[in-house]
């Protein structure tokens, strides 16, 4: 008597269909991986990068502009400087990137770690700030002599105009930089649409 075996019945038979059916499964969940900045070397080096180039920026304000706050003034106008103008540049780039859906993930990270944490980090200083703080406040009183504005008077004026205008600042960025990604993504739209109705009209004429 023959016995005959259905190749469906035979041990390890259908193995290479099913590794065929699970592999598209496999690179489709690879695909769809959630990014992980933590793991991109890239935002590290971004930060790095923009960190060290915010950096030289603010020794270079703090060189250039004169710091009248340490002789009887009323502002460290290098560091005043570079916190309002990293006020307004980290606003205008999270405004600008928030809305910037054409953007990759890892593009949107790197620019925002490395201009925004990086570069805008490196820029403006809160420990600068409050060393000058207590220095006017420890000098209250001595500068009067000198014809100089009294410690507590300049540490009032310097800390209220660096925070109004800081705010202010960050809120004029903030606009500037949603009104820059909609007139890109308006752009992108139009060249978009722009191609799409020269392909239709090439393949009708075809």
């Amino acid at each position: 008597m023959s016995i005959s075996h259905d190749a469906h019945d035979a041990p390890g038979a259908g193995t290479a269909d099913d590794a065929g059916a699970a592999a598209p499964d496999t690179a489709q969940g690879a695909a769809t991986r959630p990014y992980d900045a933590l793991t991109d070397w890239g935002v590290y080096l971004s930060v790095f990068v923009g960190g060290f180039f915010g950096t030289l920026v603010r020794y270079w304000l703090s060189v250039v502009m004169p710091q009248n706050g340490a002789d009887g003034g009323v502002m460290y106008w290098g560091t005043f400087t570079a916190n309002i103008l990293a006020a307004f540049i980290y606003g205008c780039v999270a405004a600008y990137l928030g809305a910037a859906t054409w953007l990759g993930a890892r593009r949107r990270e790197c620019a925002n770690r490395g201009l925004g944490m990086g570069f805008c980090g490196g820029l403006s200083t809160m420990s600068t700030f409050a060393v000058e703080q207590f220095t006017q406040l420890s000098s209250a009183g001595d500068t009067t002599e000198t014809g100089g504005v009294p410690g507590g008077v300049a540490f009032v004026v310097y800390v209220s105009v660096t925070f109004i205008l800081g705010v202010l600042l960050a809120y004029a960025g903030s606009v500037l930089g949603a009104r820059l990604a909609q007139g890109h993504a308006a752009g992108a739209s139009s060249a978009g649409k722009a191609g799409t109705g020269d392909s239709a009209t090439k393949g009708a004429q075809a």
